[in-house]
């Protein structure tokens, strides 16, 4: 079975783990986790997903669900370890983000038949009700809180050691216990994003439509800012408090924030014209939006009424 699953590797699922890898690599170097930290995040992210693929097959959607929630679980440790425990060890953290991922697949493979069993029958179903959540929500909650609290004793690196590892360990029987609840939940995000996904599909020409008109009101009124610029005497504008002229690139920030009606106050419409013109393009904006708002909504309805 296992080969005939490698040989017609689905394309949605590699790509959407290679992405989220990709995700979690940036974000842990960004950050600047330790290197093995890193490669511990990225392996997580490949361990999950070819166990999933290779022992529940759900389809390419529940294949990007389950990479993204390892993405984000692989994030959120390194901003957990970096806030609570920043002077532990590279083993200890390696350890650490692996231990409830090994122990979260380890109980879906001991429970694999009555998992396979609910991702079957999920697949029928309405999605209505959250699974339960009480079996491991509040063991993250309290861990969390209490981890929070740690800095305020000073411990030792070591003993941040052995304090990050018992933390996670919690975490890590908690969700070996409620494995099945955690992949019910999954599938059911699942079905939810394949759902907005078919969606998207029958929104994408009206949401380009959308942006052109939008892109093409930027542009516009960039122009008559320059141009207004050019053509009055003296300088229209304030550029971080100050007169000065603005050059192309600087109209095209000021259109786009302007339109969005963002307004940083890094630039402000100082003449009495371009005053004017920015107030014009705030509503052509507003009038736009509601206009694009409404034929996204009759698309979407299958173009009644």
């Amino acid at each position: 079975m296992i080969r005939r699953h490698l040989k017609h590797v689905d394309r949605h699922w590699l790509r959407a783990t290679l992405a989220t890898m990709g995700l979690v690599g940036l974000v842990a170097a960004g950050i600047g986790a330790d290197l093995s930290v890193a490669l511990a995040a990225l392996g997580v992210c490949g361990l999950g997903f070819g166990f999933f693929y290779l022992v529940f097959p759900g389809g390419s959607h529940f294949g990007v669900t389950v990479a993204n929630a390892l993405a984000v679980y692989a994030c959120l440790f390194v901003f957990f370890r970096d806030a609570n425990y920043h002077d532990a060890s590279e083993v200890a953290s390696t350890i650490g983000l692996l231990l409830p991922v090994v122990f979260f697949l380890g109980g879906c493979f001991a429970r694999r038949q009555r998992v396979a069993s609910s991702l079957h029958s999920r697949r029928l179903q309405s999605v209505v009700h959250l699974p339960r959540l009480d079996r491991w929500i509040p063991v993250l909650a309290v861990v969390g809180a209490v981890s929070f609290a740690l800095p305020r004793f000073g411990l030792t690196p070591a003993g941040q050691d052995v304090a990050l590892l018992i933390s996670m360990s919690a975490i890590a029987i908690s969700v070996a216990y409620a494995a099945r609840d955690i992949v019910v939940l999954l599938i059911d995000i699942a079905l939810v994003f394949e759902g907005v996904s078919a969606r998207i599909d029958r929104l994408l020409m009206p949401v380009m439509a959308f942006l052109t008109f939008y892109s093409l009101l930027v542009v516009v009124f960039a122009c008559l800012y320059r141009i207004a610029d050019l053509a009055l005497h003296g300088t229209q504008f304030l550029v971080m408090g100050s007169p000065a002229r603005l050059g192309l690139v600087d109209a095209l920030y000021f259109s786009v924030i302007t339109i969005a009606t963002v307004g940083y106050g890094d630039i402000i419409p100082a003449g009495p014209l371009v005053r004017a013109l920015a107030s014009v393009e705030v509503v052509a904006g507003l009038l736009l939006l509601l206009f694009g708002f409404s034929e996204i909504m009759r698309t979407r309805d299958g173009g009644k009424g």
